[in-house]
């Protein structure tokens, strides 16, 4: 990998409900779903899910304060009607960061934050953050 790259993503999670469902509700097209038990090539989700993702950032696009800033404010209009759907599916919430690190001497590390904005966000909906990191 000649330089790093990084996605963020919102997950909502719960052990059974439509996705179709929680598209309609918020009103914002999902950028991927999986539904419990649904046969999928090489897996069954154990979970349902409703993800909204940025697309896979490279270079110095690949910052982690901009992508993160981009999903929630997508889903800061919606946040009562996210804190409505938690709760009516028994769903947690995630924002996910994934993020492949290039190790080369020519190459610095991205810097990895959050904005006060997302983190009042998340806080307010009840999100946790995950952090996956790879070197490549």
């Amino acid at each position: 990998m000649e330089d790093n790259e990084c996605r963020v993503y919102f997950g909502l999670y719960g052990d059974d409900f439509d996705p179709r469902e929680i598209t309609s509700i918020l009103g914002i097209d999902s950028t991927s779903t999986k539904r419990r038990g649904e046969n999928l090539p090489n897996s069954v989700p154990k979970f349902s899910s409703w993800i909204l993702s940025t697309g896979n950032a490279v270079g110095d696009s690949a910052d982690v304060y901009e992508l993160s800033s981009e999903i929630v404010n997508k889903l800061q209009p919606k946040k009562d009607l996210i804190i409505e759907v938690m709760r009516r599916f028994s769903a947690f919430l995630k924002l996910q960061v994934v993020l492949s690190i290039a190790i080369k001497e020519n190459v610095s590390t991205p810097a990895i934050g959050f904005d006060v904005d997302t983190i009042k966000f998340l806080g307010e909906i009840g999100a946790f953050i995950d952090i996956d990191t790879y070197k490549e």
